[in-house]
């Protein structure tokens, strides 16, 4: 059975590599490519695909991260299997992103050797490439207390991390005032913080800030 395979990066070199190491596989056939947010939701609509391969952080006008992008896939598209291409090192997305049912998360340092295996990948756990799972190995602990945090709370904790406030994050996230300030007291009941610079300090040591 061929796979009808959708590919999204913004960097045309990625896109390129990408659509060469799917091109040697011969069960796979490419029917689109996006180098946006827009572009991809749009193509996905009109064109249906087993799998998608996408890049985790595209030109976005509607305000979508990549975990947020992630979840809407998810919720739109159950079944189709999703492969992210990234070049993140930050343990705590990728955990969040680990609970998200994708197949695989590839590092782009490997993605002439792990794209494949990512793809052909059967496990009940995402694939995941080696330099990931040492990424994952060395933060265990962190992660571990990062664990107890919804994807919500986890990205207000980042937005926190980088400078913004309650109200510039509701802003941002296009949620209430109201929301965000609870979703922030939250997360810091779970770590155990009861002080603002108390939860700076823990957002910075988690690898969020």
């Amino acid at each position: 059975m061929t796979l009808r395979v959708v590919i999204a990066d913004d960097h045309p070199i990625t896109l390129m590599g990408v659509r060469a190491v799917l091109k040697s596989q011969s069960a796979l056939k490419i029917v689109g490519e996006a180098q946006s947010v827009e572009t991809l939701l749009d193509l996905l609509h009109q064109q249906p695909c087993e799998l998608l391969v996408t890049d985790l952080n595209m030109p976005c006008d509607r305000q979508m991260d990549g975990l947020r992008l992630i979840q809407r896939l998810r919720r739109y598209y159950p079944d189709m299997a999703i492969v992210v291409v990234t070049m993140l090192d930050n343990p705590t997305l990728t955990a969040q992103l680990l609970k998200m049912n994708i197949s695989g998360l590839v590092s782009k340092r490997g993605l002439l050797n792990d794209l494949p295996k990512a793809i052909n990948h059967r496990g009940e756990q995402p694939f995941m490439s080696p330099s990931i799972q040492q990424l994952l190995s060395v933060s265990h602990d962190s992660s571990q207390q990062l664990h107890k945090l919804t994807a919500r709370e986890v990205e207000v904790l980042r937005l926190i991390g980088s400078g913004l406030s309650v109200s510039m994050i509701a802003q941002h996230l296009c949620r209430s005032k109201q929301t965000i300030s609870t979703q922030k007291i939250s997360a810091m009941r779970k770590l155990g913080v009861d002080t603002a610079a108390a939860l700076f300090t823990h957002i910075k040591a988690c690898g969020l800030a």
